[in-house]
């Protein structure tokens, strides 16, 4: 019993140390100083400043940016994860995931910087195509942002493996071995069984990305050419101005769309539930 009551106790300290920066977000993005230092009052005035049309202007950029990564990047690793997890061998999974694993231990500026040569005008990428074509192709350069979409998308895909490789792992030998029983061909092997036992894989894996690739930065200063419009850029442009209780409310946001997310999940789940 003292066992049980240390353990719960510990948990409880755990839980209160990590919520520390969520309390903080939630009471700083509500109250501030900005306006009289002298004294913190109660003010809207961060969550004002990001619905003015600029600030919403570049929170829409960013958000639809990391949605349709978030979508390509989760349907890739969904599919890597199926040949990876279904065709090839523990010791080939286990070589896969240490390698997708390698790049992200070098420095992130660093990574994307050399992702700018290599898409560059006369980059790898456009040379190959080039020489395929047999005549020159830029379909990279440094003045649009499909560089941007293509490495957040790169960058995204391991995280989408680590969740959905887990999930696919988990499923019971007995519906592969019944699959093979009833002469099952791939297709339906993916669409019977791999996909409606992996929907939670999938929602957290699109939910993860997406604020992955929310607050990703780096991509977009090295190539996204003219328009740098970036979670961070943002952050920074907000605190030159002064605005800190709006990056605190940007914080907030986020909370609020998470709990959305897990809420509309949850409830979701419980309709199925009932309806079955």
């Amino acid at each position: 019993m003292k066992n049980s009551f240390l353990k719960t106790q510990t948990l409880a300290v755990l839980i209160f140390l990590l919520a520390i920066p969520l309390i903080i977000i939630v009471g700083l993005a509500f109250f501030s100083n900005d306006v009289t230092p002298d004294r913190t009052i109660f003010s809207l005035s961060g969550l004002a400043e990001l619905l003015t049309p600029l600030r919403l202007n570049e929170l829409l950029k960013i958000a639809s940016r990391a949605f349709i990564i978030c979508l390509c990047a989760t349907v890739i690793s969904f599919l890597i994860s199926y040949l990876l997890m279904i065709y090839t061998s523990k010791i080939f999974q286990l070589l896969f995931l240490v390698l997708i694993t390698l790049p992200f231990l070098a420095n992130e500026s660093v990574r994307i910087f050399s992702w700018q040569y290599v898409l560059s005008e006369n980059g790898l990428f456009n040379v190959i195509l080039s020489f395929l074509a047999g005549h020159s192709i830029t379909v990279f350069d440094g003045s649009n942002s499909i560089n941007v979409y293509v490495i957040m998308i790169i960058t995204c895909i391991p995280f989408g493996i680590f969740i959905n490789a887990a999930s696919l792992g988990t499923i019971p030998n007995i519906y592969w071995k019944a699959s093979n029983d009833l002469n099952l061909n791939s297709f339906n092997r993916f669409f019977k069984i791999a996909l409606p036992l992996s929907k939670f894989a999938l929602t957290a894996s699109v939910l993860v990305i997406f604020f992955i690739s929310f607050s990703l930065s780096s991509e977009v200063n090295f190539l996204g050419g003219d328009s740098k419009i970036s979670t961070r850029n943002l952050i920074l442009s907000l605190m030159s101005a002064s605005k800190f209780q709006s990056i605190f409310s940007l914080g907030f946001v986020m909370i609020l769309i998470l709990l959305a997310f897990a809420m509309i999940y949850k409830l979701f789940d419980r309709f199925k539930t009932l309806e079955g």
